[in-house]
């Protein structure tokens, strides 16, 4: 009988993404160690070690894996050579900084939806989103110059407005896909999640989708299309429904290029939390850390606190956390 899968800490690497990418999918598939041990005619250690995040696992464990699990083999085929290729210590600097799984690139910079990694006779579970907070998916043929949000903990319902420019990357770019999770407060966790979207300018909503439980997908039609180098700004108005509770943190983690996210979060001055501690570049284990871990911020007179974040690592976690009044 296999060990207990260890928890895994993400902190951005090739491998660690790698092993992030196959536990979803196994975890997609339903499948217990010792069933996928027995599909795969492998030890189960052996299929633990290819999730442990140690090391990159072979071809063949890979493709064994990933077949048990009905997932796509040629994206995963893929992915594992992007990966072997980043090891290369020879490789090109741009070559080591390719690291995004297929299946996020292929979803175009015309905002056509791409299938995911997992398998074909299962919904997906946007694990990556949920366990990072609200977090903003990116796809190819852009990148965001700048990122601002503010969050309203202090409005009933609790909102975000967001202001992003983003720089195009593809030629005649004329939609782009926006992907937040909404992850469900520690004593919500059986309560359905729901979120509204608003695009305040930039464009024009023309797809909402919540394709998992607490993943929500929007699609912009860009007001014309862009051509490689130019920028475009737009804006989104994001409410969690009325009486559904906010997990205590927000945090953005970046999935390409993200060179400048400034954040603000207001309380209220009459319930302020019992602490605020800012994440810059925290692996998923740090996000739910109970006590502080990072830097304390101190809430102004009006109840606000902010923070700045440069050239973004994808992956990794940025924006605050905070303990709830008591």
């Amino acid at each position: 009988m296999g060990r207990p899968e260890e928890p895994l800490e993400r902190d951005g690497s090739p491998v660690r993404e790698f092993a992030f990418w196959l536990r979803d999918l196994r975890r997609q598939s339903g499948l217990t160690y010792e069933q996928l041990a027995a599909r795969t005619h492998y030890a189960t250690s052996t299929v633990q070690a290819a999730s442990a995040g140690r090391r990159l696992p072979t071809l063949r464990v890979t493709t064994a894996f990933v077949a048990a699990c009905e997932g796509d083999e040629q994206a995963w085929r893929a992915y594992w050579a992007r990966i072997r290729r980043v090891l290369d210590a020879a490789a090109p600097g741009a070559v080591r900084g390719s690291v995004l799984p297929p299946w996020l690139d292929r979803v175009s910079g015309a905002g056509a939806a791409a299938p995911g990694p997992g398998p074909r006779s299962a919904g997906r579970r946007a694990q990556a989103a949920e366990d990072a907070g609200w977090a903003g998916g990116e796809i190819e043929g852009w990148f965001i110059q700048s990122y601002t949000a503010l969050v309203r903990v202090d409005a009933v319902p609790v909102e975000v407005i967001e202001r992003r420019t983003i720089v195009a990357t593809a030629e005649n770019l004329s939609e782009i896909v926006a992907a937040v999770s909404v992850p469900r407060h520690p004593d919500a966790l059986e309560t359905p999640t729901g979120l509204d979207c608003e695009l305040l300018y930039g464009g024009s909503l023309e797809l909402r989708r919540q394709p998992y439980d607490s993943y929500f997908m929007n699609v912009i039609a860009l007001p014309r299309p862009l051509r490689v180098g130019e920028r475009h700004e737009y804006g989104l108005r994001l409410r969690i429904p009325p009486g559904q509770r906010m997990a205590s943190h927000y945090l953005y983690i970046p999935h390409r290029r993200s060179d400048q996210f400034d954040l603000r979060v207001r309380f209220s001055p009459e319930r302020l939390p019992r602490t605020v501690w800012l994440l810059d570049g925290a692996p998923t284990a740090a996000i739910y850390q109970r006590e502080p871990c990072a830097p304390a911020l101190k809430p102004d007179r009006f109840g606000e606190v902010e923070a700045r974040f440069e050239f973004l690592r994808p992956g990794l976690g940025y924006g605050v956390r905070w303990r709830e009044p008591g």
